[in-house]
């Protein structure tokens, strides 16, 4: 065995042991942020209602749960896996360590159309240990799946494996509405290349290369039709239209585009763009072409950033850094393989060093309290299990009447839906109540802030903290029965 595929095997095993760390600290972890939502409360539908019927409502009040729309493909297999094994946290971690094991084998072997063994190792490490995608993985997140979805159709498709792809494209469709919309624009680029490309594809028919993209899309189509059927315009008397609303002023879309822009860079990611432009002016300058291979790549990036870019001017959906992990993949690739023309190995080595420990800062990018930071995309959120376990520990020890409290966003709602026990222990969402738990992690609107440090409204009573997350207690001095 040479050297360089010894140190690939390095590699391949400090990215296993950074996810077996991660499985293990997180294994009974509650369901947090997005997740909450896209995961648990959808699949408490199915569990709950005994899968009586595969659309989620968009109002069940019996169960306090409302549908967004979206494929619900995480969640109607957790409810199976929950009725199967057992109503258990560590079930949804259990299933997404299968999907890590997944994703490293088929990054592994896709890098490797793009890198010699002295450089595979190195970039895998990047690609995996980005900040959102390890924060993705932590808190079992469907983005996960649709990433490690997208990576398996990537390899597929360059490897021309018909039943990978079918796999791949299968989840990647199904996972959610993004997933969607990524695995569409793919099948674009894949239609475009074959026609560019034919003479490669010689021996392909464009049956053979395209029936395995069938099964997902009739699935799809069919959920799309069912659905519309059953309930009417996805968005139609729904709780979660007001994102799908166009902007109402030119400020809002500056604003939008702002929140974009930011997304894309954030949590250390602004490393890979600087190399990006870096490699790219140095390739121009030189006149070289991208591989064909490279090229793929490239116009997939550009048409997914470019839809992106296009809901900024038509919808007010809200930016988060996840929804970009696959924009920075690509990203990734383009960027070190082109470096690697114009930079001795050395250097490179060096530079590599550099991208990962910026990268790794990414779980340091916590912003002051009225700026919002996504959470889910780092693992500085760790701590606030913890604190959210000794926040309703003392709530329940101090006998606080329920209909008393309200919270942020990760606090309110049933406690069942994040714990999967405290069923029926219901915290409100105004804050007009006797009590507020507030949390940093709850993004609350900056007003609500400002009167929570005001002493004459609101006082602390009890407030945890640990590492970057704070949670509070406060109590309502304007408050009457």
């Amino acid at each position: 065995m040479k050297t360089p595929t010894k140190t690939n095997l390095i590699f391949l095993s400090i990215a296993l042991l950074v996810y077996g760390i991660l499985t293990l600290v997180c294994w009974n972890n509650g369901y947090f942020w997005d997740n909450i939502q896209l995961t648990s409360i959808e699949a408490h539908w199915y569990y709950l209602a005994d899968f009586k019927t595969m659309l989620i409502p968009k109002h069940a009040p019996e169960y306090g749960l409302s549908g967004t729309g979206a494929p619900p493909l995480l969640p109607l297999i957790t409810a199976l896996l929950w009725k199967c094994i057992g109503y258990k946290l560590w079930v949804s971690h259990a299933f997404v360590a299968l999907w890590a094991v997944i994703l490293i084998y088929n990054t592994h072997h896709f890098l490797k159309h793009f890198f010699s063994n002295q450089y595979a190792g190195w970039v895998l490490l990047i690609v995996l240990s980005e900040a959102a995608l390890l924060t993705q993985y932590a808190i079992a997140s469907p983005d996960f799946i649709l990433f490690t979805s997208l990576v398996i159709c990537l390899r597929a498709i360059f490897e021309k494996k018909s039943f990978l792809l079918a796999f791949g494209i299968l989840f990647l469709l199904n996972i959610s509405t993004r997933g969607f919309f990524t695995g569409a624009i793919l099948l674009f680029v894949h239609l475009i290349f074959y026609f560019i490309r034919k003479s490669e594809f010689a021996n392909r028919s464009f049956i053979k290369t395209f029936l395995p993209y069938v099964p997902a899309w009739m699935l799809m189509i069919a959920y799309i039709v069912y659905y519309i059927v059953m309930q009417g315009w996805f968005f139609d008397n729904s709780n979660f239209s007001e994102a799908q609303n166009s902007p109402e002023s030119l400020s809002f879309v500056v604003k939008h585009l702002c929140d974009f822009g930011m997304r894309f860079i954030e949590n250390g990611q602004i490393a890979i763009w600087l190399i990006a432009f870096f490699a790219g002016w140095k390739t121009y300058k030189a006149k070289k072409h991208l591989s064909p291979d490279l090229y793929f790549l490239l116009v997939f990036f550009l048409l997914l950033t470019g839809l992106y870019l296009s809901f900024v001017f038509l919808t007010k959906m809200p930016f988060l850094t996840r929804y970009f992990i696959p924009h920075i993949f690509l990203l990734t690739i383009l960027a070190i393989s082109k470096l690697t023309e114009f930079i001795s190995e050395k250097k490179t080595n060096y530079i590599l060093v550099f991208i990962l420990c910026f990268e790794l800062t990414g779980h340091l990018w916590i912003y002051p309290e009225k700026v919002t930071t996504i959470w889910d995309s780092t693992l500085a959120h760790l701590p606030f299990y913890g604190l959210r376990k000794d926040c309703f520990d003392y709530i329940d020890r101090n006998n606080y009447d329920y209909r008393d409290i309200s919270a942020g966003f990760c606090l309110y709602d049933n406690r069942r839906f994040v714990e999967l026990g405290n069923i029926d222990k219901t915290i409100g969402r105004d804050k007009n109540r006797k009590y507020f738990v507030y949390s940093n992690v709850s993004n609350v609107p900056d007003d609500w802030i400002d009167e929570f440090h005001d002493k004459t409204h609101w006082i602390p009573i009890r407030s945890f903290e640990k590492g970057f997350v704070l949670i509070t207690i406060y109590k309502n001095l304007n408050y009457t029965n």
